[in-house]
């Protein structure tokens, strides 16, 4: 027996079919299970007064028989229990025991496949035809369908509108009930509301509509009654804009204070429904009550019994009130008796009124009875023995199934599909049987686990529709090619029943080592069919059904018993867990990972991986690449899927731990041992520093790979060349490079100390120049980092020639225009300042070369083109000396001049003549960059301050000429002759340097 399907999964749908009222009467008895029934009598004045001890433990033929009793004048049996809980099955069972004949007549309510139009005619239809024409007059008033399904939708909001109008407000009603019965009216019958609110499709009034007049389907059936709720008054948006003074007055009152105002609202309209329902069926509850009394009366007369039985009795919502009172009146000598079964919500139920509860005869609760053992809760073996008749209904096919029924008794057991299988002697051992019907491919033990997994209620309670649809269907309908394919139980099936529960992550990592490719299917066996969270081999007999391999040096476990350790289908975790065991394994399951658990683990793994890293290989500077903010490479570097905070976008290098159980292991080892001064010696710690280890490894090659991506020279960008160069331009333009100087002598001049002030006059330049200064620390710690020679992760004070000469050499072979192209998504502070630079170097070159040209025409002008810095000291310093001489010479003014000459003397001046013409003769602005970093600023400084010095001091000696008289004219002679001299001698320097000052100042001003 290996890989084998006794069944054919395209048709298990047909079969395994949840909702009741669809199956047919021969299935419906090929998988009906009769569990004992929790039945109570009513206590107090209302459901809520029923106790536990009011519960009595009855067979459903037991039930049956009760309901049934001669001597009762009546029966109304309540059967309550939430969706999916068997209401309707116990129903359509009591339908198939309870037939029509001489004594009595069925009448029944089916869930879907009919409306309430549908029902009130039928009822109608029981009728002698000569007693039916009085209510199909009023029926018919609603018409055939001639006004389609939007005018009834209209209709029934009219009909709504003016019940509420109708409302009286009783004693405990409040002015705000009272405001709202008068204006919600408008508000229903307001044209803009109608349309965007109201008539919408998928809205309440449409289907309360379908549910008057059209067939349901099992899409649509109902399970409760449909009611206004709080999206179908969704007020607001443009709905004040556009709706009518009245409806504005109506939303103005529900907006005022929503939280209290529109629940009120909601009460009003939904306790009003019914009666616009019945107006819309035009069948309105006093008709329904004479309909019932006219048949009961009619049976009467035929000593004929009624038995009503209603699969959901939200199905008769509008007239479902009436039709309970009706129903709860006792027969006498006008009425034959009636007995009633309704399913109905315990929520309905526990709303009704005193009256029909007191009259209630059965409550019977189906959340207490499904699937139940001797009225205590669901036991493995009551599960299987309801899977059991499913599995070989699957097997027989519904053709079988309905040849079997036309000769099967009302109690008869299907046929065993294995009876005829010759893998029966093999299978029933390994998987199991239950009156001969087999569990395959389920065990009782793997039934009780994957229910529990797929019902949350266990075992307190069992919703049969649940364990059809997320268990029985899934495995052999969806999941039946795996078994077919060898693949079977797949680790999809595990996930879609909760994931991994009991095994450990250590253990789950164990079975990966073993085997990588088998792991999956492993660890769903283990959960799914032994449940107790360790790793056994389960018997060879079902491996091999399942075509599973043997773990590996792992003992047999136990076949088919149900260990305490999963009598809960959801056990917890175990109490040694640590908080952070059990957050970080509530990860690796697929939830979200604590936000103080991933802060611990960020702690413990940043150094753990920066220590790990061969920074030595990978040629950078761990300082520079790993630390605080501003490096590559941070803390919050480090995330975790499906953590509950989002990783900053700006980070470069972004490590994301993904959950798996090898990663669990080592991170719960890794928080383990830090708690422990970093020592792993508890239990399974080596297991879990290996995973560690072995992760670690991974982690660091990520890192270490987006480092270098980072860091690598691509076609038009490299980081560390990118630094290099700017450094290259700043010492360029801060002068400490010379026009011939080598690439060596480029290389120490960019890493050595600059001026803060460059001699640059022209704004554009300087401006670049102080970006440059700005950033010159960081720049210098990306070049060193990656061109630097390195030992233990750290930049070394020799620099490697093979890194650093190549981009010199680059950029002066392009006349030091930067060639590199940062990428567009790159707004690294780097890349930034590189753009800047790029887009105005070339431009700054050529404004200073202006300013430089200017300068040299302006001395040429004055001084001629030989005048020196010696020739222009010389005639001043002779003027002075003059000046003094004759006794006519300012004191004030001579001790200026003298410093002036002093300062000028120091000064450049001839340098800055010489690279101005230099300069004005370049045809490429740029390519003589280092030429802009010498010398002129202190000689236009010095030059300005010795034009205003011997400018003050001529304007002293010339008053001091005119004071003499003409007394004094021939002692003065000789000095006024030399005077002239010096006057015109420096005529061209006063003028010379006004320019140099005018230039100067228009310079800086710009």
């Amino acid at each position: 027996m290996r890989n084998f399907l006794c069944w054919t999964p395209s048709a298990v749908r047909q079969v395994i079919n949840p909702f009741a009222e669809h199956m047919p009467d021969s299935l419906f008895q090929a998988v009906h299970t009769d569990w004992p029934l929790q039945v109570a009598t009513p206590a107090g004045k209302s459901f809520q007064d029923v106790g536990e001890a009011a519960w009595a433990e009855l067979t459903p033929p037991a039930f049956l028989d009760d309901f049934l009793r001669e001597d009762r004048p009546h029966a109304l049996a309540a059967i309550l229990g939430e969706t999916g809980s068997g209401k309707s099955h116990l129903v359509h069972w009591m339908r198939l025991h309870v037939r029509e004949d001489a004594r009595r007549m069925v009448l029944v309510v089916r869930k879907s496949g009919t409306s309430l139009r549908a029902i009130v005619r039928e009822i109608i239809g029981k009728l002698p035809a000569d007693q039916q024409q009085t209510f199909l007059d009023t029926f018919n008033a609603a018409g055939d369908g001639a006004m389609g399904r939007e005018g009834r939708k209209h209709e029934l909001l009219n009909h709504l509108a003016q019940a509420v109008r109708e409302d009286v407000l009783d004693r405990d009603g409040d002015e705000l009930e009272e405001e709202l019965l008068r204006c919600i009216p408008d508000l229903l019958q307001d044209p803009y509301m109608r349309k965007e609110h109201f008539l919408r499709e998928g809205g309440v009034v449409g289907e309360i509509v379908d549910h008057i007049f059209a067939e349901s389907n099992a899409k649509d059936r109902p399970d409760r009654r449909r009611l206004f709720g709080p999206d179908d008054l969704a007020l607001g948006g443009m709905d004040f804009v556009h709706a009518t003074k009245l409806a504005k007055d109506a939303i103005q009152l529900i907006e005022l204070d929503q939280a209290v105002n529109l629940p009120v609202a909601i009460a009003i309209i939904n306790r009003n429904l019914d009666k616009a329902i019945a107006r819309t069926l035009s069948f309105a509850g006093d008709r329904i009550e004479e309909l019932m009394a006219r048949l009961r009366a009619y049976l009467k007369e035929q000593g004929r019994e009624l038995v009503l039985l209603v699969e959901e009795f939200a199905r008769l919502q509008g007239i479902d009130r009436a039709l309970l009172q009706a129903i709860t009146s006792h027969g006498d000598e006008r009425q034959c008796r009636m007995r009633t079964a309704i399913a109905v919500t315990t929520g309905f139920f526990a709303s009704v009124a005193e009256t029909a509860y007191m009259r209630t005869t059965h409550i019977v609760d189906m959340d207490r009875s499904a699937g139940r053992a001797a009225g205590q809760a669901v036991t493995p073996s009551s599960l299987a023995e309801f899977a059991a008749r499913y599995l070989n209904a699957a097997r027989l096919g519904r053709e079988r199934i309905e040849q079997w029924s036309l000769s099967a008794g009302p109690g008869d057991a299907a046929p065993s599909r294995c009876d005829e299988c010759p893998y029966r002697p093999e299978c029933h051992p390994t998987f199991g049987q239950i009156d001969g019907y087999g569990l395959y491919p389920f065990t009782e033990r793997s039934l009780w686990i994957g229910a529990g997994r797929a019902d949350q209620s266990l075992p307190a309670s069992l919703n049969p529709r649940v364990l059809q649809n997320n268990l029985l269907v899934e495995v052999l309908d969806t999941f039946a090619p795996t078994i077919e394919a060898g693949e079977y139980p797949p680790q999809r099936l595990l996930e879609k029943l909760g994931g991994v529960k009991n095994l450990t992550l250590a253990s789950e990592n164990l079975l990966k080592g073993r085997d990588a490719r088998e792991a999956g299917r492993w660890t769903a066996l283990l959960e799914l069919y032994d449940g107790t969270g360790t790793i056994v081999n389960p018997p060879a007999s079902l491996r091999e059904a399942f075509s599973v391999p043997e773990i590996p040096d792992v003992s047999i476990g136990a076949q088919n018993s149900i260990p305490k350790s999963v009598t809960a289908p959801a056990p917890a975790p175990a109490p040694s867990a640590s908080p952070d065991d059990t957050a970080i394994e509530s990860w690796i399951r697929g939830g979200g990972l604590d936000q103080a658990v991933a802060g611990r683990l960020r702690e413990a793994l940043f150094p753990a991986i920066v220590e790990a890293l061969d920074w030595d290989m990978l040629g950078l500077a761990r300082t520079s690449f790993a630390g605080q903010s501003g490096r590559p490479f941070q803390r919050t570097s480090i995330s975790f899927v499906r953590q509950t905070t989002k990783a900053a976008g700006y980070l470069q290098v972004k490590l994301e731990i993904d959950a798996d159980p090898k990663t669990g292991q080592a991170l719960q080892g890794l928080l383990r041992a830090a708690k422990n001064d970093f020592r792993w010696d508890f239990p399974g710690g080596d297991r879990a520093l290996g995973a560690f280890l072995d992760q670690l490894e991974q982690w660091c090659a990520e890192v270490a790979t987006q480092l270098r991506r980072l860091t690598a020279p691509q076609p038009d960008w490299s980081s560390a060349t990118a630094a290099l160069h700017l450094l290259a331009v700043g010492a360029a333009i801060g002068g400490k490079i010379r026009a011939n100087a080598t690439a060596g002598d480029v290389i120490d001049a960019a890493f050595a100390g600059w001026a803060e002030d460059p001699a640059a006059s022209a704004p554009d330049l300087r401006g670049l120049y102080a970006k440059i200064v700005k950033q010159r620390e960081d720049l210098v710690t990306i070049a060193r980092s990656q061109i630097s020679s390195m030992k233990g992760g750290q930049a070394g004070s020799m620099l490697d020639p093979r890194r650093a000469l190549g981009p010199v050499r680059s950029l002066r072979a392009a006349k030091w225009r930067l060639n590199q192209q940062p990428p567009a998504d790159d707004q690294s502070s780097l890349a930034k300042l590189y753009r800047d630079v790029k887009a105005g170097l070339e431009a700054a070159t050529r404004a200073e070369q202006s300013v430089r040209s200017a300068w040299r025409e302006e001395m040429e002008g004055a001084f001629g083109a030989g005048s020196t810095r010696g020739t222009i000291v010389a005639t001043v310093t002779a003027a002075r000396r003059a000046a003094l001489d004759a006794g006519i010479g300012a004191q004030n003014a001579s001790r200026a001049l003298d410093e002036a000459l002093e300062r000028f003397g120091s000064a450049y001046f001839d340098d800055a003549l010489a690279v101005s013409r230099t300069i004005a003769q370049a045809e490429d602005a740029l390519a003589i960059l280092p030429s802009y970093g010498r010398g002129r600023a202190n000689a236009v400084a010095a030059g300005s301050a010795l034009r205003r010095a011997t400018q003050t001091f001529l304007d002293a000696v010339e008053q001091n000429l005119e004071s003499f008289g003409g007394d004094q004219a021939a002692a003065a002679q000789d000095v006024a002759t030399n005077v002239a001299a010096v006057e015109q001698s420096l005529k061209g320097i006063v003028e010379s340097l006004k320019g140099m000052r005018t230039a100067e100042e228009t310079a800086h001003a710009a």
